[in-house]
């Protein structure tokens, strides 16, 4: 089995702030534009060609649908004195202004936090050459929050573990990983919950310990989840398959028949027929991304695909006839 079945997506996130300036709580508008200008102008020193988006010029559903892709935080969506730059692939967005005033943001697929690190550590090389970091030589990197002194590293995983979850072992075993210095979040990080049997997987500080030391304690801890939820795979299908091939089946049924869907219901039959064709229980497409049908789904995703305000019965559907389509291709 692939790591990328149940590793759905690696991020590193980088917390600096410039040395001369308030924290983004306290700053004023022409110092939010000024560091918006510095970091702008650090990026396009060097061509890049990262396009600038300020939060200000987004309506509400546009703000939802960029947290709802993970390309920035919900705390970001929330302000107007931000902005944020988004490279042409998506897979760097760098967030100005948000609870610090550079936030480098890498995400890749599967299990790949060093790769993420490389290129997060470049992205930060760059604009250091251009600008003066808040920096402390006991501690590290000064940053609004405590918890992101020292390196200002995140770094984090996004798995898919449905069957720690049906065989009711999933709580006990992110208590355990709690107890290593690990966070568990939900599918949008700090104070989410999880859906579609999603979880964050991240460290809980950064001082004291290097980068590739977080990376590889993380790195670790993830191999050991997907290890038990192999395990548990395996052992759904040599001792209960019927009940899960029934299962899967359903959720494939009521997926591609339904006129109406809940985004709540939605996701957790996707992740059951996720599960099911990586148990080989179901044929669908090897092209079929259900992670990425995962994210069309969502509410401001829908809205903004189809340009309109629609209401809650409108919105279920049009996600109905997203999955209908999607599936049944």
């Amino acid at each position: 089995m692939d790591n990328r079945d149940i590793v759905v997506t690696s991020r590193i996130r980088l917390a600096r702030n410039l040395k001369n300036y308030k924290f983004p709580v306290k700053i004023t508008i022409e110092e939010a534009e000024k560091v918006i200008s510095e970091v702008n102008s650090a990026i396009n020193r060097i061509n890049l060609n990262y396009e600038l988006t300020y939060m200000k010029n987004l309506n509400n559903i546009e703000k939802s649908a960029l947290v709802e892709n993970h390309l920035i935080s919900p705390a970001l969506a929330e302000k107007e004195r931000a902005a944020f730059l988004l490279s042409k692939d998506k897979k760097v967005s760098i967030m100005l202004n948000e609870e610090d005033h550079i936030r480098i943001q890498t995400l890749s697929p599967g299990l790949s936090l060093k790769e993420c690190w490389d290129l997060s550590n470049k992205i930060d090389d760059v604009i250091e050459e251009s600008v003066d970091y808040a920096f402390d030589n006991e501690l590290g990197y000064v940053t609004s929050c405590p918890t992101n002194i020292g390196t200002g590293m995140r770094a984090s995983v996004m798995v898919h573990l449905p069957a720690l979850s049906i065989t009711n072992q999933i709580e006990k075993l992110l208590y355990g990983v709690s107890q290593l210095g690990v966070a568990v979040r939900g599918v949008y990080g700090e104070g989410t919950k999880s859906i579609g049997h999603l979880y964050q997987i991240s460290n809980q500080g950064s001082l004291g310990t290097g980068e590739e030391t977080l990376i590889e304690k993380i790195t670790q801890i993830v191999n050991q989840i997907i290890e038990k939820e192999v395990k548990l795979r395996e052992h759904l299908k040599k001792n209960n398959f019927d009940e899960i091939e029934d299962e899967v089946y359903r959720a494939y049924g009521l997926l591609t028949n339904a006129r109406r869907m809940t985004v709540e219901e939605s996701m957790k039959l996707l992740s059951i027929l996720k599960l099911g064709k990586e148990m080989d229980i179901v044929k669908l497409s090897k092209e079929m991304d259900i992670y990425r049908l995962m994210t069309m789904i969502q509410p401001s995703n829908i809205a903004l695909k189809t340009g309109n305000n629609l209401n809650p019965k409108e919105r279920e559907k049009n996600r109905a006839e997203i999955l209908r389509r999607e599936l049944l291709q």
